[in-house]
């Protein structure tokens, strides 16, 4: 009996640059998804489908050992061996997403051996599914539009994660971000293709190169039958800023992805709707009821808002502003038109009252204190914080 070695493959992907470091001067709420690991060890198939299903299933389960007994026609046996590995790999996404390397041995028996490497556990996926569920709970609510959803995923994601990899898991997974804060570019879409496909949205994760020649993972998501692309990674603004978001990958066309991203178009679907190009140059953004607050980089970072239901944006102030936080009926900036002041706007009225007149950074709102920085110091006043007056606060 012939054995034969096919293949020692590694799939690990390699660390992006995040973009911004290029140019720094379900209708109803989801419930819990199970997670269950009772799979058949060693399975007799006579179809290459049923091979393709059975490595998908065993896949999803993150077995790494799977064993199979083929009895079906061996004509180019070790090639479709190969390729239904490959499909059920592409099927299997966000477990085919966390491969690290893969060896294959056969027989002339028909007997298959997968030996898989994953970067994560079976432990890390059942803490993983928790803390989804959790979360989903949380920012997902029945009314919301497929758009709403989205941006809520992209949103919690961004707010609560950085890109980095000084982790105990691997920072190419989803545990990783979503259990230690960061994680890497695979990290970043292998969790928001989780999140979104858990409450119903469709989802791809596309694997490209940015900046000519570095490995890179984002995501395509349907919304409303159309197709974008998704990057949450370089949506996540550099230096890290907690509780906030950017959009200038958030719902993009194919045209304006290819300026930094590459892919093979051929292998996913195409995204030509501008519909949402209005959250473009939205930076550093805070939504108080259904308006984003942010830093409007097509205007020298200038203050400005933009009314989601409407699409329409409004200059607020002709001045520049960073870390924006909100709460109540009330903005808070450094207005760095005024040696970055740490400076207020009450958002019904817009008059504007400086409450430190020192340079400030690093603005957040914790319980009743809005938290900044002076230099390296960290220093609080008490605010005034309603419930539930911000989508970006940390979770």
């Amino acid at each position: 009996m012939k054995k034969w070695l096919l293949s020692s493959a590694i799939l690990l992907m390699l660390s992006p640059t995040v973009a911004d470091a290029q140019s720094k001067d379900a209708s109803e709420k989801e419930g819990a998804s199970k997670v269950t690991y009772n799979v058949v060890a060693n399975s007799t198939i006579t179809t290459w489908d049923q091979v393709v299903k059975e490595i998908e299933k065993q896949m999803n389960a993150f077995e790494t050992d799977i064993n199979l007994s083929y009895k079906g026609s061996m004509t180019n046996f070790n090639d479709n061996v190969l390729a239904a590995f490959d499909k059920a790999q592409k099927q299997a996404v966000y477990a085919g997403g966390h491969i690290e390397s893969t060896s294959i041995s056969t027989d002339s028996a028909g007997d298959i051996k997968f030996k898989i490497k994953y970067l994560t556990t079976k432990t890390q996926e059942v803490t993983v599914q928790k803390k989804v569920d959790q979360v989903l709970a949380n920012i997902i609510t029945p009314s919301m539009t497929t758009f709403q959803k989205v941006k809520a995923v992209n949103d919690y994601i961004v707010s609560n994660a950085k890109y980095g990899e000084s982790t105990k898991s691997s920072p190419h997974s989803a545990h990783a971000l979503l259990m230690e804060g960061q994680a890497v570019c695979q990290g970043y879409a292998l969790l928001t293709y989780k999140m979104l496909d858990q409450i119903g949205v469709e989802v791809q994760y596309v694997v490209g190169v940015v900046n000519g020649n570095e490995d890179h993972t984002w995501n395509l998501v349907k919304v409303d039958g159309k197709w974008y692309h998704l990057d949450t990674t370089w949506n996540d603004p550099l230096p890290n800023r907690t509780g906030t978001s950017s959009y200038d990958y958030f719902l993009v066309t194919d045209a304006q992805l290819k300026k930094d991203h590459t892919w093979v178009t051929s292998d996913y679907p195409a995204a030509t709707s501008t519909i949402y190009s209005y959250m473009q140059n939205v930076h550093y953004a805070q939504q108080m009821n259904n308006s984003l607050y942010f830093s409007n980089k097509a205007d020298n970072n200038k203050l400005y808002k933009l009314d989601l239901g409407t699409a329409k944006k409004t200059k607020l102030a002709d001045t520049r502003v960073l870390y924006i936080v909100g709460a109540g009926d009330a903005i808070y900036y450094s207005d760095f038109s005024n040696s970055g002041y740490l400076t207020k706007m009450n958002i019904k009225t817009l008059k504007t009252e400086v409450l430190v007149k020192k340079a400030v950074t690093d603005l957040t709102i914790t319980e009743n204190n809005l938290v900044y920085k002076v230099g390296s110091k960290e220093q609080k006043i008490k605010i005034d914080v309603p419930a539930l007056t911000s989508t970006t606060q940390k979770k």
